[in-house]
Order: C-alpha cells, then sequence, then structure tokens
C-alpha cells in the first residue's frame, strides 16, 4: 500500500488539467454510417420461427434512433407486437478508432444477457456487418450471429439476421430474421 499512494500522487498530479485541456473527440466520416440511422422508423419483421424454408411470421415494429454524446454515439430504441408478447430492445453503437471497427451493444427484454457486437461498412455494398456471440437460454448454448443492415436509400434500410453454424473448416449461414424498415418524414 506504500508504494501504491506515492505512485497514485505522481499520476493524479502529472495529468491535472484545465477543462479547456479535456479531450474533445469530434465525430468522423465513420460516424455517418451510425448518423444516417437518425430518425423514426416503421418497420416490417419477418421471423423465420419454423426455418428458412418455411413461411415467415410478419410483425410490424417502430425503431426510433438518435445521435448522443455529440454524434460519436447511435442509441436505438425498438418496440414490435410479437403475438402476445411485447418486444423492447435498446442499442448503443459506436465506432472504436483504435481498432478502426463499429461496436455496440444490444439488450432486450426476450433475454438477459447483453450482445456484444463488433464489424465493419462496406462503403461500396453500402452494408454494416456485424458479428456477435448470443445466449440462447431455452438451450444454454451459445450462437454466433451475422447481422447485415443494408442502407438501400436515405429513407430506407433493411436488416438481416443469420445464426452462423459452423461444422469443422465450413461455415453456413441460416437467415432466421430480415426487417424492412422505412423512415418516418418529421
Amino acid at each position: 500500500m506504500r508504494l501504491i499512494a506515492p505512485a497514485l500522487a505522481t499520476i493524479v498530479l502529472s495529468t491535472q488539467v484545465s477543462a479547456q485541456e479535456f479531450p474533445s473527440p469530434q465525430p468522423t466520416e465513420a460516424h455517418k454510417v451510425l448518423a444516417a440511422e437518425e430518425g423514426t422508423w416503421d418497420s416490417t419483421v419477418k421471423m423465420y420461427l419454423q426455418g428458412p424454408a418455411s413461411p415467415p411470421t410478419e410483425f410490424k415494429g417502430l425503431e426510433v434512433c438518435k445521435m448522443i454524446n455529440g454524434g460519436l454515439h447511435s442509441q436505438s430504441t425498438f418496440t414490435c407486437k410479437m403475438g402476445d408478447a411485447d418486444f423492447e430492445g435498446h442499442g448503443l453503437f459506436g465506432y472504436d478508432p483504435r481498432k478502426e471497427e463499429y461496436t455496440g451493444l444490444w439488450v432486450d427484454n426476450f433475454t438477459s444477457a447483453p450482445t456484444r457486437m463488433t464489424g465493419a461498412y462496406d462503403e461500396e455494398q453500402k452494408t454494416l456487418t456485424m458479428f456477435s456471440t448470443v445466449y440462447d437460454e431455452n438451450s444454454g448454448l451459445e450462437m454466433k450471429q451475422k447481422q447485415v443492415t443494408t442502407f438501400v436509400d436515405e429513407d430506407t434500410r433493411t436488416f438481416v439476421i443469420y445464426v452462423v453454424v459452423e461444422a469443422g473448416d465450413n461455415e453456413q449461414e441460416f437467415k432466421i430474421m430480415e426487417m424492412t424498415s422505412k423512415k418516418r418524414k418529421e
């Protein structure tokens, strides 16, 4: 403890700064991808509950996205009536300049485990592809997911979730959900 106190004092004294010297990160070109999602979106959700070869079950949803922290992060709230259940999810997304990748955290009322994700934006394809590992509370298994957002135009985007199944050196993707969203004119 005697050695820790002087070390902490040295760090505190050497890092004292005035209010004018605090870091002030600014949004970059990478943040424009997140800013494109700002607004209120009406969504049609198709869930492939019986597998991708079966007809999907459709739901209507609403997503509100806003930029926070001076345009550095996107905050999302999505609600949807799924049969007798009310779904509510919240996301916080950003860009990590150190790793040069997009990051996100998703929580919802259908699972108690938060989902962390990372990914990249493809300017040519206008797609943001994120990867995550999700925990299925019913089976106790973890599953890899791939989530692809395609920016069709300023007012339209699609979002598709795939479960990624690995078998040896092979990976196979199974679509479990797709969503088409239209931005409201405000």
